[in-house]
């Protein structure tokens, strides 16, 4: 295990009606005015809406809205909190929902404290030295945006989908009311579990054999992401199903798991996935879910032990040497998604044969990427097309 430095600043108010608690937390920092920040029609149907608004009416706390924000956010909405928030009135952010929201939020928070373009802290031209404060609330449990300092935003003209990171942007505080995703669809709460599966198996297949205890955690929250999905889909409206969901969202990403490795992980799949969003709009959760079962397929041959221990801690797996037991485990995890009706290969996602070459050159732009095994540009081709 490897010396770290575990810190996360996030305060987290979880559970039934604690929309209300974020009141005294804004008052206490003398709050004035917020900008809010959301997606559409979900937003009010899950209630949070209306919670967040009749909270800060009666705080008498004003607010201005930057509403639209898209699945795969995009810098133009940022640049329009930006600009709301330099017109003046508006001390802190508040995003109503999932990924989309809250990254959107913290390149707004960073953004409006930043003389140039806010897109330079994405090519890394200028660092983060300053951010409004963020309260949060969660309507979409997936990204663990509302537990980091992580916010992934699209650049279409760029044909970019890259991430920021600063400790300056973790929200102040999340509020997590597993009640608010009863109203999500099927999809949703299917692709939101993949990507909470996803950012565990980024760490546990690093190739990391030093953080056994850290993978333990991981694969017993694998386990409980296995079964909790299957349930929701069958008992949609179930709050204690919900909140283990919620829960093992927070986990996934908060920087836990990736205490005492050599990296913070492995997060080849996630890039790789990006490029589907960016130039398909393929939903993230089912880009993970036909980009990590190839991925892995192309790398087991070389790196059987993180996957043959995968298979022993999630799937039961002990017979047959590490590559059996490591290609079992792969077609298990390709089988888990199948049942839960997640997309499992390109084809499935309406792109064609012609299209590999172009999504590989934007993964790879060129430049080797990867923990577990180093990819060249030619490795992100015969990725992509395992995965067809």
């Amino acid at each position: 295990m490897q010396n770290f430095i575990w810190h996360n600043p996030t305060e987290i108010i979880f559970g039934k009606d604690t929309v209300k608690d974020l009141s005294p937390r804004l008052k206490a920092d003398n709050i004035k005015g917020v900008l809010l920040v959301y997606g559409g029609k979900g937003t009010f149907k899950s209630g949070a809406y209306a919670q967040v608004t009749e909270m800060l009416n009666k705080a008498g706390i004003h607010y201005s809205e930057v509403n639209d924000v898209k699945s795969n956010p995009r810098i133009d909405k940022v640049r329009e909190g930006i600009a709301r928030i330099k017109a003046g009135g508006i001390d802190a952010i508040i995003p109503i929902g999932g990924g989309s929201a809250f990254d959107t939020s913290k390149a707004i928070a960073a953004g409006a404290c930043y003389s140039g373009d806010v897109w330079d802290f994405f090519e890394k031209k200028a660092a983060i030295e300053k951010a409004f404060p963020i309260y949060g609330v969660v309507t979409v449990s997936a990204s663990s945006s509302e537990v980091n300092g992580i916010a992934v935003v699209s650049n279409p003209e760029k044909e970019s989908k890259v991430s920021m990171n600063s400790p300056l942007v973790y929200p102040k505080v999340s509020v997590i009311d597993p009640s608010f995703q009863i109203t999500l669809p099927e999809k949703q709460t299917v692709y939101g579990g993949v990507d909470i599966i996803a950012h565990m198996l980024e760490r546990v297949l690093d190739g990391d054999e030093g953080s056994e205890l850290i993978d333990e955690q991981a694969y017993t929250l694998i386990r409980t992401m296995m079964r909790v999905i299957p349930e929701l889909i069958e008992n949609p409206k179930d709050y204690d199903l919900r909140a283990e969901y919620a829960l093992a969202g927070v986990m996934a990403h908060n920087g836990f798991l990736s205490v005492g490795r050599r990296t913070r992980g492995d997060f080849s799949s996630h890039r790789m996935g990006h490029s589907l969003s960016l130039l398909f709009g393929v939903p993230h959760g089912a880009s993970l879910s036909v980009v990590m079962p190839a991925w892995a397929r192309y790398l087991y041959e070389e790196n059987p032990v993180p996957f043959a221990r995968l298979g022993e801690g999630v799937f039961d797996i002990f017979d047959g040497t590490d590559e059996e037991k490591a290609i079992d485990a792969i077609e298990a995890l390709e089988s888990f998604f199948k049942d839960i009706k997640s997309p499992t290969t390109l084809r499935e996602l309406g792109i064609k044969e012609d299209d590999i070459e172009k999504i590989a050159a934007n993964a790879s732009k060129g430049q080797t990427f990867g923990v577990l095994a180093d990819l060249e540009p030619e490795d992100v081709l015969e990725i992509y097309k395992l995965a067809y």
